[in-house]
């Protein structure tokens, strides 16, 4: 079994850089073999191109874009940590679904119904937000999440699991044990 890692975050200090540590910690402890795509350090280009855009006829694939889709194919779990930005993903992550989660790779249509492709996958979200859980519950309906969760992942046949950390707005030790709690949760439903 392979799980990747695919972290959306410039900064490896805060909340999603304790998700990753402690996430590292359990899958090595567990003896799971796991690769980690870092978007920033990658200097992954978000942008989809116009030869990439599949509606308008194109079907250009980078080599880029091939060699993570490969990485996603040999995985059986995958995990994604990101911060909560302006309610939605940071941008590079949505660059990553818009490029990556191809038609043909992760979902096809058949007499105009969606087929989804990566069916065999399971998948758990790490995040975090500075909204009080209330509030991004009753107020924004936790739109960061289901966008990924439902409209992303689970359209192309990933069962997702999310794990968020709600006011986070500074990492104490209080809130690193929550983040254990929570990968170690997370092992748990990618690995039963």
């Amino acid at each position: 079994m392979k799980t990747l890692i695919i972290y959306a975050n410039p900064d490896k200090t805060g909340y999603c850089g304790q998700y990753l540590k402690e996430l590292e910690k359990k899958l090595k402890e567990k003896k799971q073999n796991y690769e980690i795509i870092d978007l920033y350090e990658d200097k992954f280009n978000p942008v989809l191109s116009l030869e990439e855009h599949y509606t308008s006829g194109h079907k250009k694939i980078s080599k880029e874009i091939l060699n993570y889709q490969k990485k996603i194919t040999e995985s059986n779990s995958l995990i994604f940590i990101y911060p909560n930005w302006w309610n939605s993903v940071p941008a590079i992550l949505k660059g990553f679904f818009d490029r990556t989660l191809t038609p043909g790779f992760a979902y096809k249509y058949i007499n105009k119904i969606p087929n989804q492709l990566l069916k065999n996958k399971k998948a758990i979200i790490l995040s975090s937000t500075g909204a009080p859980k209330i509030y991004d519950f009753f107020i924004m309906k936790s739109r960061f999440i289901k966008t990924v969760k439902i409209n992303t992942l689970n359209f192309c046949g990933i069962k997702t699991k999310s794990f968020v950390i709600y006011s986070a707005n500074k990492l104490t030790d209080k809130h690193k044990q929550k983040i254990k709690k929570k990968v170690e949760k997370g092992i748990y439903y990618l690995f039963k």
